[in-house]
Parts: structure tokens; sequence; C-alpha cells
């Protein structure tokens, strides 16, 4: 169907539908699009010759136009679109967005900014993009520090991630992980959560060394802020990558919030907070079952490209990662495979790695024979890779080929 959207309104789009501009010009999470055949005089990477846009199951997009605007629209419910005579993006989301492009901007020459969005909310990671989007279009140069384990929008599920904003980022697809650390998790429980902060700070160290034109880096996190144990994991996240700016979504409900920017202040008098008090009417809220339909969606697109592969046990050692509390630093253990073989390890997901413990690929374990010497896994690396495997870093989650939760692994 044809939709019109006049200037200054929105049109709200949830997937699964494609919409294609016909006239006019939107803009989603600060990306411009314009009419295909429209003639681009300028050279803005905004104005990308695009006019196609595919708001995937589980996922919603606001449209702002930002002309008179057209736009058909393929959907299999009405109910997927909704027209608001508003721009859905918040003005304090746009005065947050010009006050840091603005210290980015002063502190040009000096180190990047680090910008951590922090919330219960699930309007994080769109306000990572409408604010990596916005800092593309002034010109600015950064990255994307994604530690949300259940929910990545880099790379998949159970990981740690830094990429290189090179481009708009509207969908996971737009940005390419340039680090990955494994977990193995989809939640840090018990000393994951100091593992996950201290591979954080290695991997924005790792980012700024080699990638010193760095202007800013946004920081997404997970969810988990209530309770105590919620409060100690996100004050040591912060206290170990040390962020120059926190957003948080406000909720009068949620005091372990202010408890956590207290901290955060008390660590650092000149950590900037910004607090997001309008609650966003038009946000689209994903339940449990969508987060859950996300994730496996994620898995089953790696795993696609996997094939059982066998290779010879050998001296290939069975590790865990512990944290150690005295001298606050993540420590491998070695597994006893001989005690590891009696437990429910099939189908749990692994990393390959080097001897130096540098990932070299994801996968799932099948099969363990100690009598006959092999390893059956699920991954995709060639020979080259294959000899290179020292280590197999053993995660917590268990998963079907097609990336359906089949249970958990403690060791």
């Amino acid at each position: 169907m044809i939709q019109k959207i006049e200037k200054g309104n929105s049109l709200l789009v949830k997937g699964p539908t494609r919409i294609t501009l016909l006239k006019g010009k939107v803009e989603v999470f600060g990306k411009e699009f314009i009419p295909k055949k429209e003639e681009i005089n300028s050279n803005l990477p905004a104005l990308e010759e695009q006019n196609i846009l595919i708001a995937p199951s589980a996922t919603s997009f606001p449209l702002h136009a930002l002309e008179d605007s057209k736009v058909e629209v393929y959907t299999n419910n009405e109910k997927n679109i909704k027209l608001i005579n508003k721009n859905s993006i918040s003005s304090e989301w746009i005065e947050i967005k010009d006050s840091i492009i603005e210290q980015i901007q002063k502190r040009k020459n000096d180190s990047p900014l680090k910008i951590m969005v922090l919330g219960i909310s699930s309007g994080k990671t769109t306000l990572i993009k409408y604010l990596a989007n916005n800092f593309i279009k002034e010109g600015l140069k950064g990255g994307y520090l994604d530690s949300d384990l259940g929910q990545q929008v880099i790379y998949l599920p159970t990981t740690l991630n830094i990429g290189k904003i090179e481009n708009y980022i509207i969908s996971s697809k737009d940005i390419n992980t340039e680090r990955t650390v494994f977990i193995g998790a989809t939640f840090p429980k018990g000393h994951l959560k100091f593992i996950l902060s201290l591979s954080c700070r290695e991997l924005i160290d790792d980012y700024f060394m080699n990638f010193k034109e760095a202007d800013f880096l946004l920081i997404d996190t997970d969810g988990w802020i209530r309770t105590s144990i919620g409060i100690d994991y996100k004050n040591f996240f912060i206290k170990t990558v040390e962020p120059d700016i926190i957003i948080t979504f406000h909720d009068k409900e949620i005091e372990e919030l202010d408890i956590i920017v207290e901290e955060s202040l008390r660590l650092n008098k000149d950590t900037k907070i910004y607090s997001i008090k309008e609650q966003n009417e038009y946000f689209f809220e994903k339940d449990k079952e969508e987060r859950r339909f996300l994730r496996q969606s994620q898995f089953a697109k790696v795993f696609e490209q996997f094939r059982k592969i066998s290779i010879p046990l050998d001296d290939i050692k069975f590790i865990k990662r512990d944290f150690d509390e005295e001298k606050e630093e993540i420590i491998e253990e070695e597994i006893d495979i001989r005690k590891f073989v009696n437990l429910p390890y099939h189908y749990v997901i692994i990393a390959l790695m080097t001897e130096e413990s540098e990932i070299i690929k994801i996968g799932l374990l099948f099969v363990i024979n100690i009598e006959k010497n092999y390893i059956l896994l699920f991954s995709d690396f060639n020979y080259k890779e294959q000899i290179k495997i020292k280590k197999i870093l053993v995660g917590s989650l268990r998963l079907s080929i097609k990336g359906n939760h089949q249970g958990y692994l403690y060791i």
C-alpha cells in the first residue's frame, strides 16, 4: 500500500515489513534516506542512494519525514505501521546528542570520549544507533563496544565485540566486529560479570591502540541493574572501563540506578551524567519471546555456515576461565578431560583458540572420544586454522545446530 508522511510526522514500522521510499526524504535513527532516482548534490554519506528499508521480525524503525514523503509498504499486518504527527525521537535525545558532539569536537586532539548507555530500558541500543549515525554525519570517527551478551548487535550472543563504525547503523549487518571475546553465556552470572568487565577494558585498550584517530567509543550494556549483585556488577564495570559520559534511562522506581550513578561520580567526579527522564511512548519494547527469537535467529545465521568436523584430540587442552578476586584478573584453568566426558557437554558452545588464547572460531562440541583420540565439532574452520587449535574454551550454553536453547553445562 502507499502511505504519505507529511513533513515533521513519523511512520513507525514494526517487522516483518519492507518500505520503499518513493518521494521526499526520511530519517531513521539519524540516517537519511532519499528516492533512488533523485539527484545527489552532496558528498555527505547521509545522502546515499538508498530508498529501501527492511524491518525484520521483532524489530521496529521510526521513519521521520524531513520533507513531505511517500512510501510503499509491504507487510502482512497493517498493525505493523502507525503514523504519528511528531518526531518519535525525543527532544532529550536530540539535546544529549548535540551536547556530546560539541564535547567531542572540543577534544578533537585529545583522548577519545567513552560514552556508556545504562538502564533497564530496551532503548539503549536504539540510542547507540542514533548517536553513532549523528556522529558519523558530523564527520567524527569512532567505535562501538557491545557488552550485552544476550542481545548482541555486532556478532553472536555469548560473545563481546568491538567494531569500527565506518557507516550508518540501522541493523546488525551494518557493522562488523574487529575483535571478539568469548564468554560462553548469555547472562554474566557468578564470576562472569568480572570476566566480562575486564575483557571489555582489554577490548577498549586494544581498539584505541589500533585506531588512534578515534574520536569516540559508544558502549552498549545489558539491563542487569536490579538487586545488590546487579549494583556490584555495574559498579565494577564502570570502575574497570572508566566511561567519560554515562547516559541513563531514568526510572524513579529503579533506585539501583541512582546508587550506581552516585558511585560512578565518587570514582570520577569529572564523569558527565545525562539522565533521560521522558518515557518514549512510541518505543517498541521487545518481550521475552521476541528476545529469544532474535537470539535464536542470530545463532542460526552463523551456524548455517557450519559443518561437522572431526579433528585429532592429541594435545588440545580443554579450559575454562575464572576470576582471581585477590589479584582482580582473569585466569585460565585446565579441565580434566576424563571427568569432563561424564558431564552433559554435548552441543555446548565453545571457542577454538591458539596457544596464546586468541580465538580462531566459535563452534559447538558434539563428541569427545578419548579412546579413539578425536573430537567431533560443529564449526567452519579450515585446515590451516585447524592446526593452530591448541585450546578449547568451554562455555555454559547448550544449543541445537539451529540455534535453539538446549540447556546449560555447569563446570
